[in-house]
């Protein structure tokens, strides 16, 4: 008789009426196939791997006048602005921000951050610094590859599937660096170089992947499968044009980038006008939900515009409240499509803004390393609360500062990724994947 243990073992030379027996004998009360059948749905009960979304405000917002008010502050340091209830008592945030004031139990407020000293988002995505400029480094140290790189590194998810997107971003602080080329960003943007899939190894049919523009996203994806489908020069290719390849030619990732596959009233409910600081963060966003909702591990976005020497609070009226519609759009969405504990949300920039107003004009914020903030939420992190503080005037931070490696040990945690753990840096030394690995004790 063909046995439990032969079938472990794998033995051979039996019948196929010998495995129809097993089908029909019972097993503790149960067939082979019921087993089967409880085996797969074990599978299909089994947590579904969190993902992440890194929304970056380029160029330092201020603190003071978004989610660390200081309204009993002397004038020249409270700012234009005056703080609003949310529904969670004693949570209140700017008054151009009504809608987030709403679902403030959605998110969490993280006061007294500390991030960079540069105009760098290194710190931000990675969780070291400046990572271009050799002067931050100790002889012989390497250089961090970002968290999206990290995860697409020790997460590989589906082939047709890119596991890091970033959306908007220009700068070079998304690098894999020794965790290696493959698994670099698909860089995707309305502008510049980068708006193809460049560092993939763009083919040379592809011109552009222009996510404001449905009709060439789509003629272009078009273009580039039929011509490998003709030319078929897949042989010698590396993995990452590979990787790239196997994206264009299938439709699951073009639809996921299609945003006209949403409803009018979604895309009016992210916000989809005209916006004169850049590409529309409701439309970036959007894109970014999509993505995740496609199977995407790691998304950034990059939101422009936020460095306020100049005109401070005229710059605020306009982008605050298209900021705001975004983020509410995007938790409605994502908790309305039961997936808001599946993504864990970090937003933020590099540095504060200075608290005494005026710079280059009378109403103008400076940078302000000592202080700033970071919002959270989704993931199943415990939101609805304020961490950490500043003080009176917002000048410094009060108890100890909460700084980014703290925040991303907190995003590993929840992709299920030990910061401890090494990668083999380019002189094949282990680097850890952060050196501080303690995540934020309050949010879990």
């Amino acid at each position: 008789m063909l046995t439990i243990d032969h079938l472990a073992r794998g033995d051979r030379g039996h019948t196929r009426r010998s495995f129809l027996q097993v089908g029909t004998f019972a097993l503790g009360g149960l067939t082979l196939a019921e087993l089967l059948r409880q085996q797969t749905l074990a599978d299909s009960a089994a947590p579904k791997p969190k993902s992440a979304l890194l929304i970056h405000l380029s160029g330092g917002p201020s603190h003071l006048d978004m989610y660390d008010m200081k309204p009993d502050a002397p004038s020249e340091y409270c700012g234009e602005f005056s703080p609003i209830a949310t529904n969670v008592p004693g949570m209140e945030i700017c008054e151009l921000m009504p809608l987030q004031a709403k679902i403030a139990d959605k998110f969490a407020i993280l006061r007294g951050a500390q991030i960079a000293n540069l105009h760098t988002g290194n710190m931000f995505y990675s969780g070291f610094p400046w990572q271009e400029n050799p002067r931050a480094f100790a002889p012989g140290e390497a250089r961090r590859p970002a968290v999206g790189c990290v995860v697409s590194r020790l997460r590989p998810g589906a082939k047709d599937i890119p596991p890091y997107v970033s959306i908007e971003n220009h700068h070079d602080w998304e690098r894999a660096y020794y965790a290696g080329i493959e698994h670099e960003p698909v860089r995707v943007g309305s502008g510049g170089p980068r708006e193809a899939i460049d560092n993939m190894g763009r083919h040379q049919s592809l011109t552009a992947l222009r996510l404001v523009d449905r009709q060439c996203l789509l003629k272009d994806l078009e273009t580039v499968r039929r011509d490998l489908e003709q030319q078929r020069t897949f042989a010698g290719m590396d993995g990452f044009r590979q990787k790239a390849l196997d994206m264009v030619t299938t439709t699951r990732v073009r639809e996921a980038f299609d945003l006209e596959k949403e409803s009018a009233e979604t895309r009016e409910r992210y916000g989809q006008g005209p916006f004169r600081h850049g590409p529309h963060p409701g439309r970036s966003l959007l894109l970014a939900r999509r993505l995740l909702e496609a199977g995407v591990s790691v998304v950034t976005v990059g939101i422009h515009n936020w460095d306020t020497h100049a005109s401070n609070f005229t710059t605020l009226r306009e982008q605050l409240p298209v900021l705001d519609k975004a983020l509410f759009a995007l938790l409605s969405d994502l908790s309305d499509r039961r997936l808001l504990d599946d993504v864990v949300i970090v937003m933020g920039g590099e540095f504060g803004r200075t608290p005494r107003i005026g710079d280059q004009t009378p109403d103008g914020r400076g940078h302000w390393p000592d202080a700033g903030f970071l919002w959270m939420a989704g993931g199943g992190l415990k939101t609805g609360q304020i961490l950490g503080a500043t003080d009176a005037r917002g000048e410094a931070v009060v108890g100890s500062p909460i700084g980014m490696k703290s925040v991303l040990a907190t995003v590993y945690k929840q992709l299920g990724i030990d910061p401890a753990i090494t990668l083999l840096d380019h002189n094949g030394r282990p680097q850890y994947i952060l050196d501080e690995r303690e995540p934020i004790g309050p949010l879990l």
